[in-house]
């Protein structure tokens, strides 16, 4: 009887340190997802901008093209 309980508690104490480990691993990535939503909403502005600069280029060249 006294082995089951040992046994059982050892179990339990395995548990216990998987679920740590997994929450620690789930807190390191929230943080990652986190930073890098920063960085993308910090960068947005500037890709916006690019984006729009690029199809004025495009349609540019376009009717150039399409006057030849």
């Amino acid at each position: 009887m006294k082995e089951d309980l040992n046994d059982v508690l050892v179990t339990l104490a395995r548990i216990d340190e998987r679920l740590m480990t997994i929450f620690n691993r789930q807190s390191a990535i929230e943080k990652r997802v986190n930073a890098m939503d920063e960085t993308i909403q910090r960068m947005k502005p500037t890709v916006k901008f690019g984006e729009r600069v690029f199809w004025i280029i495009l349609a540019v060249a376009a009717a150039a093209l399409g006057k030849m």
